[in-house]
């Protein structure tokens, strides 16, 4: 296997475990998660709030252009 392709070893994490705040979280209770995302959700800016909620609309329309068929 001489011609055998050779690749970089590349012992850098994954760019989404680079951003801060990109850890893994656990919860005792389904409550403290719901505490959470609400807390996190709050922090968000309006431009992300703003993408999120074109983002939903996107996917709303996809899934609501699903359900109709014809024949």
């Amino acid at each position: 296997m001489a011609d055998e392709k050779k690749y970089p070893k590349n012992d850098a994490p994954l760019p989404l475990l680079q951003k801060p705040g990109a850890i893994m979280q656990t919860f005792s209770s389904q409550e403290e998660a719901e505490l959470y995302r609400l807390k996190k959700n709050l922090a968000r800016t309006d431009m992300e709030r703003f993408q999120m909620l074109c983002r939903l609309i996107r996917i709303g329309k996809m899934l609501s252009s699903a359900g109709k068929t014809t024949h």
